[in-house]
């Protein structure tokens, strides 16, 4: 897409839509503080996105998903940043759409995201037991998918989605260090975004995020890509400045993932530091001989950690977490989660194609250790909420979002894209294959628009290679 107005038109419209929210402000004098902030803040977003379009839809969408901590009830509907910003910007996209008619893109990706909406659409209004809910909960769904396909729409070349790329890594690192910064301050009485669960006393920074589990695995997701571009970056010789700031945010975003003490996404950079290691060189053969050095690596560092855990103080917290696996059948969390992953898969057997609709575990078990029943396991989460036949939609999103991206991977492109574009796969493959099986973040908008950028990624790159 390019933009919706031309260049020097642009502030015009800027100005007859400043003009109609006033407009409206003068209409509403007598209205409310907060409706005068919301109006005024609207105003603002429509004159940034006009003045900046498309880039400026790019973004929104991007910054939108990593504040998902706040939200607001309009009436018995929970709304995000991100889904105002979907619905603001596939306003104006598809707007411009229609009046160039020009065709959507649509990769294969995209038709299974759809389809794995519609599953949920029809198993939320058939199975629910309120299908009010399940409706509501499917049009969320919607909007994540809707996202996906904006973003694919919105950048049209490899500049851009370096950019785009770009923004993506710096809204995570400035994430990460408002997390750092919020457990900071947390001792001094000040909480700016930080938890302390029932099973787990020591405080746990989330930032911008839902919650600390899902801060340090998108913390571990940007880790991986910063280190993936390192590498690559190092082989064609890159400014050196440019260096410096990424592994900056690398530093950041690590010392984001130990302040989480998430295992899942501990685990998950671990996985991804290794597969990035073994495939940041082309070379086949030094894949395969860095593959069975990780073979035999692997298992005797893990060996090694857990020999001496029990050997440090358990007072820190990080120790704390480390000892932790070696009594996971007396672990607290994991023994809540196994629990409540039997629950669902026995719901799961009474609709084992269609499940019961997105969200329906807590229509159907209500509160679960004074909070609202939910499932933390990707996969379980999908078969109880959609059954098999959801599990093969969502399996075609990944299977045809991943496999173009590899291939496009192992054709012959710049050294510096290809090693961005492989960091994002191997973080995504472990986000949803490691760290989603421990707390699912699906169901927000963050990961989506990972996929998004990986799909944008393998077209842009497919065509000037």
């Amino acid at each position: 897409m390019q933009a919706v107005f031309p260049e020097d038109r642009r502030w015009w419209w800027a100005v007859l839509a400043a003009g109609i929210i006033a407009g409206l402000l003068a209409l509403s004098a007598q209205g409310s503080i907060l409706f005068l902030m919301a109006t005024l803040a609207a105003l603002l977003l429509l004159i940034v996105l006009i003045l900046g379009w498309p880039f400026s839809g790019v973004v929104l969408l991007i910054v939108s998903a990593l504040l998902t901590r706040f939200r607001f009830d309009l009436g018995p509907i929970t709304v995000r940043p991100e889904h105002i910003a979907a619905v603001t910007v596939a306003i104006m996209g598809f707007g411009q759409l229609a009046i160039e008619r020009r065709p959507l893109r649509m990769p294969a990706a995209a038709w299974f995201a759809l389809l794995w909406w519609g599953i949920n659409l029809f198993s939320g209004l058939a199975f629910d037991p309120n299908p009010r809910m399940g409706l509501q909960n499917a049009l969320r769904i919607f909007l994540l998918a809707l996202t996906f396909i904006l973003l694919v729409n919105l950048i049209p070349d490899r500049t851009w989605w370096r950019r785009a790329v770009a923004v993506f890594l710096a809204a995570g690192a400035l994430e990460a260090a408002f997390g750092i910064f919020a457990r900071g301050v947390y001792p001094f009485g000040v909480n700016l975004g930080v938890q302390v669960s029932w099973n787990f006393t020591e405080p746990i920074p989330y930032g911008t995020f839902e919650e600390g589990n899902l801060f340090g695995s998108h913390a571990a997701s940007w880790a991986i890509i910063l280190l993936m571009v390192i590498f690559a970056a190092e082989r064609v010789h890159d400014s050196r400045k440019r260096q410096l700031l990424r592994m900056a945010g690398l530093g950041i975003v690590l010392a984001a993932l130990l302040l989480s003490l998430s295992r899942a996404a501990w685990i998950m950079f671990l996985a991804g530091a290794m597969l990035v290691v073994i495939f940041e060189y082309r070379n086949a053969w030094a894949q395969a001989n860095r593959f069975v050095l990780a073979l035999v690596a692997a298992p005797l560092l893990a060996f090694g950690l857990l020999s001496i855990a029990p050997y440090l103080p358990a007072s820190l917290p990080f120790v704390n977490r480390l000892q932790s696996f070696l009594n996971l059948g007396f672990d607290a969390t994991f023994s809540a989660r196994l629990s409540d992953w039997s629950m669902a898969l026995q719901d799961w057997l009474q609709h084992p194609l269609t499940g019961w609709g997105p969200g329906s575990f807590f229509a159907l078990h209500g509160m679960l250790r004074a909070h609202p029943a939910w499932i933390s396991n990707l996969s379980v989460r999908l078969l109880q909420e959609t059954g098999i036949f959801g599990v093969i939609a969502f399996g075609g999103f990944v299977a045809t979002l991943l496999l173009p991206a590899i291939k496009t991977v192992r054709g012959e492109i710049d050294l510096l894209d290809r090693g961005i574009l492989l960091g994002m796969i191997i973080s995504y493959a472990v986000l949803l294959g490691l760290a989603y099986q421990s707390t699912d973040g699906i169901w927000l908008t963050a990961s989506w628009v990972h996929a998004g950028l990986i799909a944008t990624g393998t077209r842009v790159l497919s065509q000037t290679s």
